[in-house]
């Protein structure tokens, strides 16, 4: 078993029976005769038209994906390793049956589902069991063959076993036994850089029984091969023709003979027209992309909708749907479209991705331009950059924009930037990093060997001669303290030193500089540091018994004076007759002819005016009353106890007084002056 991290890889692994129905023959002989023969009949199962979900661990690239994926070629890991290999395509048992094909948009149909009957060349039969009533096909035409399949001598390179650590789940991904089957294309997906645009792509592993003479021969290395985008595209002709598949039977619509660069389009000859005629052509064939795009969804809207299915569709159906969606773009039918021989390739699993940028790791580090410290951004008056500008080294991305202004750089090595402070406010400020060619002037350690201790960054702030800041010292002291807190360790060794010995050495110190500044505890300290807590708090108890006010506190008294009144300075008499309103001058003055009361009654009182009287309000004041007065005189009238064996004994009863009308005050008059009922006495106001 490899270890983690690390596989295995075997050239192949083939099974010692393929796929199909044996039969065991058994003869025994015994003395005195012999038996029957004995025939017991076994099948070998294997997926032929339909990959079971379980077998399939994972696809690169991913299904519905979008990325750059011109450097890697996609491929697929079965569970089974002897997947590819238990069936024979050959007499060689050597060659993999299985083959995985990836066509762009445009260069083959992927069928719905079809019989198996269906999913083959027509006069291709397989013979044997199959797994499946139904299945789905790859259409393509001899073209597409020859530019994309892969040779016979391929096949054996393209497919191989790996053994991988079951521990390691980024290799294992699943499996049980740790030995994978990968099966790998022979296509680089490429960005479209003619026309500026995504490529969409279907990966399709397909079954070659009885259809590896239709293979490619292998091509002649001598010469230069491009890897193209596409080398076939047929929705062209799907749009532009309207004709039903009997009628193209039957000799009419268009057809198109394919051919590498440009397709042929010939109509076939007419019943009534002359044996001499001519077919005409029309090549090259490369319309624009802004007469591309109607034939087929945009590679974006097709993303979304298969991941809008994929969300929104029944668990049971959504599968098949999102499968289905999938195919966009790769349902033009090709046998009814090109004139050259079409094959079909039964599919066991499908999956689709879009290449949608451009470039190797080689070709973008070559291209890669950041700048550097002090590099403005581009002038925004030039306008934007187009969607796709020509690569200056073929592949590469283009050149940035030159800078607007030189950067800002002093002979000391320092660098001025844009810096944004606490308060929001943009300065200037100079940094200079650890690498600088100028000589520096280093500070020098203290008598013990040490340097100035820093707590925080902006005690490393230093302003210079010009007024700016210098935050060189400061940056490097950040990003030093970010770097040791990124270690776990390191936070965690800070914490148990703080928790352990920082609080430790502190209490310590503490105590060392108590003993020496508290005098009042000289005469007792004659024991260790550590039974300084008891002796200070003996020692506090003695001086406060002895001097309490002046070690606690001076005692407050019982009762305060309060504050002082201030309006009580005016007067008793200016008092009251602020309360009541009236001038205590012209009382006084009226008092000098008609005496004191009589200046009283004639003063002028301000007198509020007289609000209606709500009937409803005062009988509800009056039995709030009466409840309020019965509660609080209840319990006050008590029965007399009886004496017992005497009987009951009545208590006698006062003579009965004559009843006397209650009293009228102030409070009656005004009252019945509100409800009307009488009028006010003389003299009240």
């Amino acid at each position: 078993m490899p270890q983690p991290g690390f596989f295995v890889v075997h050239s192949r692994a083939v099974p010692p029976l393929t796929a199909g129905d044996y039969t065991l023959t058994g003869n025994q002989t015994v003395t005195g005769g012999s038996t029957a023969p004995y025939e017991g009949h076994v099948r070998v199962n294997s997926p032929r038209y339909r990959m079971p979900p379980d077998q399939i661990l994972s696809t690169f690239p991913p299904a519905n994906a979008e990325g750059s994926y011109e450097t890697r070629l996609p491929q697929i890991v079965l569970k089974r390793r002897t997947l590819p290999w238990e069936r024979g395509v050959d007499a060689d048992r050597n060659i993999p049956w299985l083959a995985l094909v990836v066509i762009a948009e445009g260069e083959g149909q992927v069928s719905g589902e079809s019989p198996i009957s269906d999913c083959v060349t027509p006069g291709i039969n397989l013979s044997g069991p199959n797994d499946v009533a139904t299945g789905v096909y790859l259409s393509v035409s001899q073209t597409v063959v020859d530019k994309v399949f892969p040779t016979k001598d391929d096949l054996q390179l393209l497919v191989h076993v790996r053994e991988v650590d079951l521990n390691d789940t980024e290799l294992a991904i699943g499996d049980d036994d740790g030995f994978l089957a990968i099966v790998m294309a022979n296509r680089l997906p490429q960005f479209d850089r003619v026309n500026c645009k995504p490529v969409r792509y279907m990966a399709c592993l397909v079954n070659l029984e009885g259809q590896t003479d239709a293979l490619p021969t292998p091509p002649d290395f001598s010469l230069t091969f491009d890897f193209v985008a596409a080398v076939q595209d047929v929705r062209v002709l799907a749009a532009n023709t309207n004709y039903t598949a009997d009628q193209v039977v039957m000799g009419k619509g268009i057809k198109a003979e394919a051919s590498v660069g440009a397709l042929k389009f010939a109509a076939p000859p007419r019943a009534d027209a002359p044996a001499t005629a001519t077919s005409f052509s029309a090549k090259p064939v490369s319309p624009p992309i802004s007469q591309r795009t109607p034939v087929s969804e945009s590679w974006s809207a097709t993303q979304t909708n298969v991941s809008n299915i994929a969300v929104s569709a029944a668990p049971s159906e959504a599968g098949r749907m999102v499968r289905d969606a999938m195919t966009a773009g790769f349902r033009s039918p090709v046998e009814m479209i090109v004139l050259e021989k079409t094959y079909r390739f039964p599919v066991l699993a499908y999956w689709s991705f879009t290449c949608t940028g451009a470039g190797s790791f080689e070709t973008l580090m070559q291209g890669l331009d950041v700048g550097l410290l002090g590099t403005l951004p581009a002038d925004p008056s030039a306008g934007p950059k187009p969607d796709c500008a020509p690569p200056p080294k073929g592949d590469a991305p283009p050149p940035t924009d030159p800078p607007r202004l030189a950067p800002e750089v002093t002979d000391t090595g320092h660098v001025g930037l844009p810096h944004l402070t606490r308060r929001g406010d943009g300065l200037r400020a100079w940094y200079r990093g650890p690498l600088t060619l100028h000589v520096t002037q280093r500070e020098q350690p203290d008598a013990d060997g040490h340097l100035t201790l820093a707590n925080t960054s902006d005690q490393l702030r230093r302003i210079t001669p010009d007024g700016r800041e210098d935050l060189g010292l400061a940056a490097a002291f950040e990003i030093g303290r970010l770097l040791a807190f990124s270690q776990p360790a390191e936070v965690s060794a800070l914490m148990r030193w703080r928790r352990e010995q920082f609080g430790a050495d502190r209490a310590r110190q503490l105590s060392q500089l108590a003993i020496g500044k508290l005098t009042a505890l000289a005469p007792a300290l004659t024991a260790s540091v550590q039974q300084l807590g008891q002796l200070v708090g003996k020692q506090v108890v003695l001086e406060a018994a002895k001097a309490p006010a002046k070690v606690l506190a001076p005692d407050r008294p019982v009762v305060d004076p309060g504050r002082p009144l201030t309006y009580l300075a005016q007067g008793m008499d200016q008092i009251i007759a602020n309360g009541f309103g009236f001038s205590l001058d012209a009382v006084r003055k009226d008092a000098n002819v008609s005496g004191i009361a009589g200046a009283l009654a004639n003063a002028a009182v301000p007198r509020a005016e007289r609000a209606p009287f709500d009937e409803m309000a005062a009988a509800t004041l009056k039995d709030r009353l009466s409840s309020a007065v019965e509660l609080i005189t209840s319990g006050v009238v008590k029965a007399r106890p009886v004496t017992p064996g005497t009987g009951p004994q009545r208590t006698p009863r006062a003579p009965a007084r004559k009843q006397r009308s209650p009293e009228r005050d102030a409070l009656d008059d005004l009252l019945d002056t509100a409800a009307g009922n009488r009028k006010a006495p003389k003299g009240r106001k």
